[in-house]
């Protein structure tokens, strides 16, 4: 058998180790030939998702292109804008303030985790209070409502 077998699991507070589609995984196990096997368990996050995305390309990006110009840049695109944080703060150690957690962002976006995407939005959004004088809103928490 060449294909890894995955599946997703949950721990919760006191709450068993519980596999998520048990049934399905145990069968398949069990179809599994004779021979010698490696389990391995390691924390799964999620990917950024496209609303993140939406609050990056569709705020956060504009408007600190317009911050980055006031204050004697020269920008014209979000793609200059995009690479310009990325050269910043992505590829390193990031302190998510509101949590008091560091997480290693990676270079490319498709590769960020919820996570990463907080600690790069905040990052950003922290540089702008600080140096550029401009606070750039929280996504809206009621979002879904609104729709």
């Amino acid at each position: 058998m060449n294909r890894k077998i995955r599946y997703k699991a949950r721990k919760n507070n006191n709450e068993p180790f519980r596999i998520l589609g048990l049934k399905r995984y145990t069968e398949e196990i069990n179809r599994l030939p004779k021979g010698n096997y490696s389990v391995t368990i390691e924390r799964w996050r999620n990917k950024a998702s496209s609303n993140q995305f939406g609050w990056l390309y569709g705020k956060i990006y504009p408007d600190t292109l317009i911050a980055l110009n006031d204050a004697g840049y020269e920008f014209t695109t979000i793609e200059e804008i995009d690479n310009f944080w990325k050269m910043l703060f992505a590829n390193k150690e990031l302190l998510i303030k509101e949590t008091g957690e560091i997480v290693k962002v990676p270079m490319s976006k498709r590769e960020f985790l919820t996570i990463d995407q907080m600690a790069f939005c905040s990052n950003i959004r922290n540089f702008c209070q600080e140096y550029l004088n401009t606070y750039i809103e929280e996504p809206d928490p009621n979002w879904k409502e609104n729709q």
